[in-house]
């Protein structure tokens, strides 16, 4: 009785750690892809980025409301945040909602031509 009791904890902790890592690495992936959106977005404006990220939220299945999502520039930078929320599944048929939150901020420098 012991290792049955033992091999479903086991089992549960298993599950669980696959859905939490499962849910981390698509938020990382996610977070990756906006960096880059950003840093290669200097020369586009503010609704094209916002879009570009939502657009990236549904390739991944993110549930992420395009009002969610801030852009702003500052200097030379670009600031993107979006808020989410991903319910992680920790045991079967329950699901923790845990709040994603994104915050990327790339300093972006542009080259000039020499005159």
């Amino acid at each position: 009785m012991k290792t049955i009791i033992k091999l479903l904890i086991t089992a549960l902790v298993l599950h669980a750690t696959w859905k939490a890592g499962t849910v981390y690495m698509r938020y990382w992936e996610f977070k990756e892809e906006v960096r880059q959106i950003a840093q290669f977005g200097v020369n586009q404006n503010d609704n094209d980025l916002r879009n570009n990220v939502y657009d990236s939220a549904k390739r991944r299945d993110i549930a992420l409301d395009p009002g969610a999502i801030s852009v702003k520039r500052q200097n030379q930078h670009i600031i993107i945040d979006a808020n989410y929320i991903e319910n992680v599944e920790l045991v079967p048929r329950y699901y923790y909602p845990w709040e994603a939150k994104l915050h990327v901020d790339v300093l972006t420098l542009v080259l000039q031509e020499a005159k």
